[in-house]
């Protein structure tokens, strides 16, 4: 569903009603604009940096940590995979964000990118993923970034288990994108203590600062462009339908790619197309409704596989084939915020006597490990100006901290420019040792 959802971004582009600037642009310059259209179209070929079709990739499995309900029987076993070298070379561990698996857009590009620039890459799931969280998630209720550390670094070590015998590596790096970059910070901090892998560099694209922050300001988006919030999602969807069979031309064919929705971005003139004063927030309103669908599958599955009994009662056994209808509904209602303070923080507090809210909220922020972040020559940062999920004064904190290890794009919302040729020549010079 969120697939289709970023698919219909055509809806985005065109519901904006922003054009991009006239004139030539400089080669490798990221060319959108608007924040939120970045976020959702992504880098259109022409602004991409070249990667081959296709690089030798095998999945993985391994065995899960709990018994997987009969409702979840296709996601049985964990999953990963790996690209590897024919010689000697480093190996990258890279974790996917929010919601996203190994095997998505995104994370095929930086592993093809990575595998093209000599590296082996092991690609991870997020542990908001489905087929992680119920296999590799001790508590199912991830978002705690201490203890998802945890879970991502046992995948880590048993990942490199399964593979050691075909890889002949020389040194060991992490990263990853959005939550993921995140993730890969913390996961090189428990690395100082545990030494499983002695992690040399550390490369985050696009981190929140405070986890909880950046998933407000995601529901929020939802609440404030989507006229009636979740109640209002059907009838968001159907205007977005709508507007994509009128830019559809059948001579030039369907296809749901960057390139479809920079070219519908580039050409929409609302004054032609009778796009509403709505139309502005349209970008921002299907990344709301985005986020939401991946938080609702992140609260059904947690609350089933804890038994916290949030929305479905304790003991509850679901066949291969119930109705889910009424669970469904109630699982979108929940913002991420809410499953935070309600099932993730109560959690906690039992397992943690004594700490506050306050307390456990800020052990999920780079503020928790800034000494780590700051005193380590190998991280590196790179995030774009008008990044979507930053609160005022995160983007000036990070720069502060990280001082030339830090690097801000001008362009680009959320991710959108993460396959760019800018982007892509940045990570590969960092982690081949370059500044």
């Amino acid at each position: 569903m969120l697939k289709q959802l970023m698919a219909i971004g055509l809806v985005v582009a065109c519901c904006s009603g922003e054009v991009l600037a006239t004139g030539e642009r400089p080669p490798g310059e990221y060319p959108i604009e608007d924040r939120f259209a970045a976020t959702v179209i992504g880098t259109p070929s022409f602004y991409k940096a070249q990667l081959p079709a296709e690089i030798p990739v095998k999945d993985y499995t391994l065995p899960g940590l709990h018994p997987v309900p009969k409702l979840f029987w296709y996601s049985e076993d964990l999953h990963f995979s790996a690209a590897l070298q024919k010689g000697r070379a480093p190996l990258v561990f890279n974790i996917a964000g929010t919601g996203a698996g190994y095997q998505s857009k995104k994370m095929q590009a930086l592993q093809k990118a990575l595998y093209q620039a000599g590296f082996h890459v092991v690609n991870l799931s997020s542990p908001t993923y489905l087929n992680f969280l119920i296999n590799a998630s001790r508590s199912n209720l991830p978002g705690f970034l201490p203890e998802d550390a945890e879970d991502i670094y046992r995948v880590m070590e048993l990942a490199y288990q399964k593979i050691k015998a075909d890889a002949d590596v020389s040194e060991f790096h992490v990263m990853g994108y959005s939550l993921g970059a995140a993730h890969a910070a913390f996961v090189a901090k428990l690395d100082q203590t545990r030494k499983s892998f002695d992690l040399q560099k550390v490369y985050m694209i696009n981190p929140p600062v405070d986890l909880y922050s950046s998933v407000d300001i995601l529901d929020q988006l939802l609440d404030d462009n989507v006229k009636g919030g979740v109640a209002g999602i059907g009838a968001f969807l159907d205007k977005a339908l709508n507007r994509l069979a009128a830019s559809y031309e059948p001579k030039d064919g369907m296809h749901f790619d960057g390139d479809f929705l920079y070219d519908a971005y580039s050409s929409w003139d609302p004054s032609t197309r009778g796009v509403g004063p709505e139309g502005r927030s349209g970008a921002a309103a299907l990344i709301g409704t985005s986020f939401r669908i991946s938080s609702a599958n992140v609260v059904f599955a947690s609350d089933l596989m804890s038994q916290a009994g949030y929305i479905i009662p304790p003991g509850t056994e679901f066949g291969r084939r119930e109705r889910l209808d009424y669970y469904a509904k109630a699982s979108h209602v929940v913002k991420f915020t809410e499953y935070v303070d309600h099932m993730v923080v109560p959690y906690l507090q039992k397992k943690y006597p004594g700490k506050s809210r306050k307390q456990l909220l800020g052990e999920a922020s780079l503020r928790h490990i800034e000494a780590f972040l700051a005193g380590n020559a190998q991280v590196r940062v790179v995030t774009n100006r008008d990044e979507i999920i930053l609160a005022p004064d995160e983007l000036e904190y990070m720069e502060g901290l990280l001082g030339d290890r830090i690097k801000v794009f001008d362009h680009g919302g959320h991710c959108g420019n993460i396959d760019s040729k800018e982007s892509v020549a940045d990570m590969v010079a960092f982690l081949r040792g370059g500044q």
